[in-house]
C-alpha cells in the first residue's frame, strides 16, 4: 500500500482537516452552555438574545472562514484564487444568481408562516427589533455565510476536485458533508441541503467561482429571516 502523497492529495487532506476541525471547534464553542451562561449574566434578556446569536455567527466566520483560509494558504499552499474566490468571468453567474434568488424568495415567502419555521427563525428571539437589531442580524448572516461557503463550496469542493479530477465525486463528498452539517437544524434542513448542495456545487465548478453559492445562500437566509419576522405575530420594529 502506497502512502506517498502528491501535492494535490496534500491539499485535499488539509481541506478535509479544515472542515473537520473547523466545524467541530465552531460547533462546540457556539453551542457552549458555559459561554451562554456568561452572556446571560452579563446582558439583559433582550441584549443577550441579540449578542449571543451575533457571537455564534462571528465564531463561525472565524473557524469556518478565516482560520481555514490561513491554514490552506500556509499549510497547503492553496490560495483563494485557486478555490473560486475570484471575480466572475461571465454574465451567466449573474443570471444564475437572479434566477435562483427569485425562486428562493418565493419559496421563503410561502414557507414563512409555517410553525416549524417560526419556531426557529428569525434566530434572534426578541420581540422588539430596532434598526440596529436588523443590522446585526443581516450583517452577521453575511459574514457567517461567506465563511461557510468559502469552506464548503470553495476550499473543500475545489480541493477534492483538484485531487481527483472527478466533478461528481467532489460534488458527492461535498453534499454528504454539507447535509450532515445541517442535521442539528432538523430533518427538513438536512434533507433540503442535499438538492441545494448538488445545485450549488455543480454551478460552482461550472462557473469556476463561489459567488452563486455565496449570494444565493445569503439571500436565502436574509429573506427567510425577514419574512419570518413579519410572520411572527408578537414581533415588531421599534424606533430607538
Amino acid at each position: 500500500m502506497n502512502f506517498t502523497i502528491s501535492q494535490n492529495e496534500k491539499i485535499a487532506v488539509w481541506a478535509l482537516a479544515c472542515v473537520t476541525f473547523g466545524f467541530i471547534a465552531y460547533w462546540f464553542i457556539a453551542q457552549s452552555p458555559f459561554l451562554e451562561k456568561i452572556f446571560e449574566k452579563k446582558y439583559k434578556p433582550r441584549e443577550k438574545a441579540i449578542y449571543w446569536v451575533v457571537f455564534q455567527r462571528l465564531v463561525g466566520a472565524i473557524f469556518l472562514g478565516i482560520l481555514p483560509m490561513i491554514a490552506m494558504s500556509f499549510g497547503a499552499k492553496f490560495f483563494p484564487n485557486q478555490y473560486g474566490d475570484v471575480l466572475p468571468t461571465s454574465n451567466s453567474t449573474g443570471w444564475w444568481i437572479a434566477g435562483l434568488s427569485a425562486l428562493i424568495l418565493l419559496i421563503n415567502y410561502l414557507n414563512a408562516k409555517k410553525p416549524d419555521n417560526l419556531a426557529m427563525y428569525p434566530q434572534i428571539r426578541t420581540k422588539e427589533w430596532t434598526t440596529a437589531t436588523f443590522i446585526w442580524e443581516y450583517s452577521t448572516w453575511i459574514a457567517y455565510l461567506y465563511a461557510y461557503e468559502l469552506l464548503f463550496r470553495g476550499i473543500l469542493l475545489f480541493a477534492i476536485f483538484q485531487a481527483t479530477q472527478m466533478a461528481w465525486l467532489a460534488t458527492s463528498v461535498n453534499v454528504a458533508i454539507y447535509a450532515i452539517a445541517h442535521i442539528p437544524k432538523g430533518q427538513k434542513e438536512a434533507i433540503g441541503a442535499i438538492p441545494l448542495g448538488v445545485i450549488l456545487s455543480y454551478l460552482t465548478l461550472a462557473e469556476g467561482n463561489i459567488w452563486i453559492a455565496v449570494v444565493v445562500h445569503i439571500i436565502l437566509a436574509i429573506s427567510n429571516s425577514f419574512f419570518s419576522f413579519l410572520a411572527q405575530p408578537e414581533y415588531k420594529w421599534v424606533k430607538k
